[in-house]
């Protein structure tokens, strides 16, 4: 029977592995208590570091919000380019990505934030940037569903606003333990977001 052969060990990556564990578990310390309100050295707790080894990972909380927010974008990123034109109408299409969105911040424990405003300069434009490309793509299936009958007539990113406000809403309550599990709030997200705009 042969050894196994063991990769050699990747310090890169145990960093990188560890950055991704410190600003997940920041972004949960900011979903619950609010970015304001969270500090470094809770963060540092719940991770078993302490301070001066979380700013081995991390610059500052600045830093870990705008990280936040870019890990989200790609994920949505992400599902949006994989769902989009999956459907025959704009409705269903816009069904599709609703559901999948839900079920991802439910299943993989990112959260939508808020705080735009506590970011500066470039990292405040970039976060601006790529949610409104989002907003964009989104805003399309709903005037593609507006054209297409499926989508009542109105204002596309007023509408756009209310799935997102949705989602937003969802970082308040969801509990990963509570009786309702991703597929099922996903179900019924779905179901009201059709009820609410269907043509």
């Amino acid at each position: 029977m042969s050894a196994q052969i063991k990769e050699p060990f990747d310090r890169k990556k145990q960093h990188g592995n560890k950055r991704l564990a410190v600003i997940r578990a920041a972004g949960e310390a900011f979903r619950r208590r609010g970015y304001h309100n969270s500090s470094m050295t809770e963060i540092a707790q719940t991770l078993g570091l302490t301070k001066t080894a979380l700013y081995y990972y991390v610059k500052s909380k600045e830093e870990i919000l705008y990280e936040c927010h870019i890990m989200v974008y790609d994920a949505f990123d992400e599902c949006l380019l994989e769902h989009m034109a999956a459907a025959e109408t704009g409705l269903n299409e816009l069904s599709i990505i609703f559901s999948e969105l839900v079920k991802l911040l439910t299943r993989d424990g990112l959260s939508l934030l808020t705080d735009v405003s506590s970011l500066s300069g470039e990292s405040q434009k970039d976060v601006l940037s790529r949610r409104g490309v989002i907003e964009a793509r989104v805003t399309n299936i709903v005037e593609r569903g507006m054209a297409d009958g499926s989508i009542r007539k109105g204002d596309a990113q007023l509408t756009v606003f209310f799935f997102m406000g949705a989602l937003n809403w969802l970082n308040a309550w969801y509990a990963p333990e509570g009786r309702l599990d991703g597929d099922m709030i996903a179900a019924e997200f779905t179901a009201q977001m059709r009820a609410g705009i269907a043509g």
